[in-house]
């Protein structure tokens, strides 16, 4: 019986380490991104005094599809579903985006090297999409790696 329980005193003991070392690595990750130098990728122009077509798209780091739901929202999913399917939706968002004729696009929750994005860099379709248009990234999420939900964490995202 003594070693049952010894036995289990470590088993919790571990488990208590192993969550403080855990939420310890969170807690000192985390950082403010701050500001940023932000560069224009061509020739930008807006004409003042005109009336312009604005279009704000968040495109959910490519993974929203119609049935969709993510685990921040009370859904089960925390990545997208494939690559494959990654890939051919934000081929749909570019193609969409580039129907628009917008005069300004602002477009969020656009990733490079997340877990949850199987580390695709999102910006290369978004700007082949719009040619002649130009661009700036400016990044506002940095997040450690999130070991939930258990089944498949989310793990650490970076996007803009």
């Amino acid at each position: 019986m003594k070693k049952v329980l010894k036995v289990l005193l470590v088993l919790v003991l571990a488990v208590l380490i192993a969550t403080a070392g855990y939420v310890g690595y969170v807690l000192l990750s985390w950082h403010r991104i701050g500001n940023q130098e932000l560069s224009v990728n061509g020739r930008a122009a807006l004409e003042s005094g005109t009336p312009q077509h604005i279009i704000s798209y968040n495109i959910g780091f490519g993974a929203y599809e119609s049935d969709y739901g993510f685990f921040m929202d009370g859904g089960t999913e925390s990545w997208a579903w494939s690559k494959e399917r990654l890939d051919a939706n934000l081929k749909t968002i570019s193609s969409f985006l580039g129907e628009q004729d917008a005069d300004l696009y602002l477009i969020q929750e656009v990733d490079f090297d997340s877990t949850r994005s199987y580390h695709f860099d999102e910006r290369p379709y978004l700007t082949a999409a719009l040619p002649g248009y130009a661009w700036t990234f400016a990044q506002n999420y940095d997040s450690p790696f999130l070991c939930y939900p258990f089944r498949q964490p989310h793990g650490a995202s970076r996007a803009g």
